[in-house]
């Protein structure tokens, strides 16, 4: 191996990732997964990684980390041993000061540990106030303290949301103020009951729809405010969905947003939503955040390491901080500014592929794609009443008359629910410019562009939905593809079903009026009358 190619194979990333040690909040949840398997991957030489977990009555710590990490189909192209000699779970919970570790634990991190990534959130659009903030501000606020005591920290990287200033049409990658401050929330929230901070809160979110968008908003501003000398970045990924590529195209195992949308039209349960077809979908591929994130932290904690150096060869008072010197890097992950695609495509080209390769457990054929610049409301909801609830009632008649246990009345419920919060997001448009993660790629050698692809401006979009939609299939509803054939065989009975069916209704419907309006009588009515009129 010639001196060229050798250098065009090394990586300043993986380097920086030896014999460190990385902790993850949210490290079993969708992006917290992918995270713990590229870093794993790529980085074989990183000494460990501490996951927050939190034990239940049914499983311990170490039983969550043999069933969500190493028997997971995520991992399986990893060497068991690797993974149980690298993951360390800690017990604890993300609402309690500290995290709620262990003395000891708290001891372990901040003597081993040099990067942290917060990723735990509670995503729920719904939550009080008061519950959100304690998942997504206070939560913030105990990693944070816990990063004061870290003794060799290299970088904090905190993931927050495109959707943090989402009562603004443009949202570039800074902090833009809020009414009130991070600690005048928790304040209020530490005191007033969820009716009276309900009150309260909606003129103080802003226009924003929900808490989430909110506390994420107000997250940020707490890491700006508290977090002094600490080498800090924030992230903002938009609507995280399937992997584009790693560690296989289309994994997902998460029914949030799109993924669980998808799901209940490949399956012909959901008919209709009220969206504007034609508004951009900002959509990111999960391998897309995960990579950005592993080279942010890298990025960060060379910057601040630089600046540091900088810092010491300059003379400076002693009243000077050096935060004060440093600004925030905010980094949008985000497709819509550079690479567009809509709702109308996204659910098109999900058509096609549901019809090629269809569930074996489809109830209905998928419904048409919406078109048009935006979904009619007056027959949106003539759809969700009659092909959704009423359907519903009437698959859950046939199930009670067969004796199997029903569940669709419940499953539609649920499923208008998580559409109702996620109406706001599908009828509006945002400009998420992300020129410093498209910088930050950019700066990269060619290896490591190979190695930590994040430009979104190479998805194909076309191809990306095709292998989401098959993703779906394999992950989520746990279908092999040699059951294809089965399930187009069912899709077709279905379809001869669905026509007879129809005409069976038509024949009812023209002879019901046929009996209200007999032909005959009308005939002979007209017939009479017209004689009746020559004489």
């Amino acid at each position: 191996m010639d001196s060229t190619t050798k250098l065009d194979s090394t990586s300043p990333i993986v380097d920086f990732y030896t014999n460190k040690s990385v902790f993850i909040t949210g490290a079993s949840g969708f992006i917290g997964k992918v995270l713990v398997e590229k870093l794993l991957r790529t980085c074989p030489n990183i000494s460990k990684i501490y996951m927050l977990l939190r034990s239940t009555e049914k499983q311990t710590t170490k039983q969550r980390l043999d069933n969500e990490f190493t028997e997971c189909k995520l991992y399986e192209n990893l060497d068991k041993n690797l993974i149980r000699s690298k993951l360390v779970p800690l017990d604890g919970d993300l609402t309690k000061d500290l995290l709620g570790l262990s003395e000891n634990d708290v001891k372990l991190v901040c003597e081993n540990v040099n990067i942290v990534f917060h990723v735990a959130a509670s995503v729920k659009f719904d939550d009080p106030l008061k519950k959100c903030v304690q998942y997504n501000v206070l939560g913030t606020k105990s990693v944070l303290d816990l990063c004061h005591k870290i003794s060799d920290l290299d970088c904090l990287v905190h993931v927050s949301t495109a959707y943090a200033y989402c009562h603004m049409k443009r949202s570039e990658e800074c902090l833009y103020p809020l009414k009130v401050s991070p600690t005048q929330v928790i304040k209020a929230c530490d005191w007033m009951d969820d009716q009276t901070l309900k009150q309260y809160s909606e003129p103080l979110m802003e226009g924003r729809p929900n808490t989430y968008t909110f506390t994420k908003a107000v997250a940020e501003h707490y890491i700006n405010e508290n977090r002094r000398h600490l080498p800090v970045a924030i992230a903002r990924p938009s609507i995280v969905t399937a992997s584009l590529n790693e560690p296989f195209p289309g994994w997902v195992d998460s029914i949030n947003g799109p993924g669980g949308a998808s799901l209940l039209g490949t399956l012909g349960i959901a008919r209709t939503m009220h969206c504007k077809p034609k508004n951009i979908a900002d959509l990111i591929p999960i391998d897309i955040v995960t990579n950005a994130l592993i080279v942010i932290a890298w990025k960060t904690a060379s910057e601040f390491k630089n600046q540091q150096f900088e810092n010491n060869n300059n003379v400076r008072s002693k009243e000077d901080s050096p935060s004060s010197s440093i600004t925030l890097p905010v980094y949008n992950i985000t497709s819509g500014d550079v690479n567009p695609t809509t709702w109308e495509n996204f659910l098109k080209y999900g058509r096609e592929i549901a019809f090629s390769m269809p569930s074996t457990r489809m109830v209905r054929l998928p419904a048409e794609a919406p078109k048009g610049v935006e979904v009619n409301w007056y027959s949106h909801m003539f759809a969700k009443i009659f092909s959704e609830t009423l359907f519903s009632y009437l698959f859950d008649l046939i199930l009670i008359l067969i004796g199997k246990k029903t569940i669709m009345v419940r499953l539609v419920k649920k499923m208008h629910h998580a559409f109702n919060l996620l109406e706001y997001f599908a009828n509006r448009q945002w400009s998420f410019p992300c020129d410093n993660l498209l910088s930050l790629y950019d700066s990269l050698g060619e290896y490591d562009k190979k190695l930590f692809m994040f430009d979104i401006r190479k998805v194909d979009w076309r191809t990306y939905t095709f292998n989401f939609y098959i993703g779906i299939r394999r992950h989520l509803m746990k279908e092999e593809d040699d059951s294809v054939p089965r399930a187009l065989r069912r899709m077709k009975l279905m379809q001869i079903g669905y026509t007879v069916v129809k005409v069976i209704l038509l024949a009812l419907l023209i002879l019901a009026v046929l009996w209200v309006f007999p032909l005959k009588n009308n005939y002979l009515y007209t017939y009479s009358t017209i004689r009746n009129l020559k004489s």
